[in-house]
């Protein structure tokens, strides 16, 4: 075999999400779930101007709208259940505006640590293709809420977040390949 052989790839990964794939994409689900139930918790509050508000409801739309992608790509197997720890990890940050926003820029930065994780077990090129984008507004809010008063955009690019990402064994693919020797 010659070194430009050995570099072609062995076998195309799977478009969709594989066994193992959609338990990694049930706990973004999970997370996602209970990132929109802190957003509305807060709007709730009635705390935030009319422009923070409306800003609070999008952010928890779009983490909605994260979690409905997640219910596409696995199926069956969604249970459209929100993550209960991260969410009463959070929630009793939410006391003051101040609190919450650094309570949920620290969220962000979490989500954006967790599903980066997560897009490096997946195989599936559909799951990393919408992960992958859910990342990079993830990561964006966590810089809207650095923008603040009393927070910094620093606090939101040097983040320290820990990942919640699961570690789930990829099953050995059968493959149908051969080695030839000369």
């Amino acid at each position: 075999m010659t070194t430009a052989q050995a570099r072609l790839p062995r076998s195309t990964p799977p478009a969709q999400p594989t066994d193992a794939d959609k338990q990694l994409l049930l706990f973004t689900q999970g997370v996602e779930l209970a990132a929109r139930d802190l957003y509305k918790k807060a709007v709730e509050s009635g705390k935030y101007s009319d422009d923070e508000a409306a800003m609070l409801t999008l952010f928890g739309e779009h983490h909605n709208s994260y979690a409905q992608a997640m219910n596409g790509l696995i199926g069956k197997v969604a249970t459209n259940k929100r993550n209960d720890s991260l969410y009463s990890t959070h929630v009793g940050q939410l006391a003051s505006a101040q609190s919450a926003y650094a309570a949920l820029q620290s969220l962000e930065n979490t989500l954006a640590t967790t599903n980066t994780d997560i897009l490096g077990q997946l195989l599936g090129t559909d799951g990393a293709r919408i992960l992958a984008s859910i990342i990079t507004t993830e990561a964006r809010m966590a810089a809207v809420f650095g923008t603040l008063p009393a927070l910094s955009l620093t606090s939101a690019l040097n983040s320290s977040a820990n990942s919640l990402a699961p570690k789930i064994a990829q099953a050995t693919e059968a493959t149908t390949e051969s080695t030839v020797t000369q």
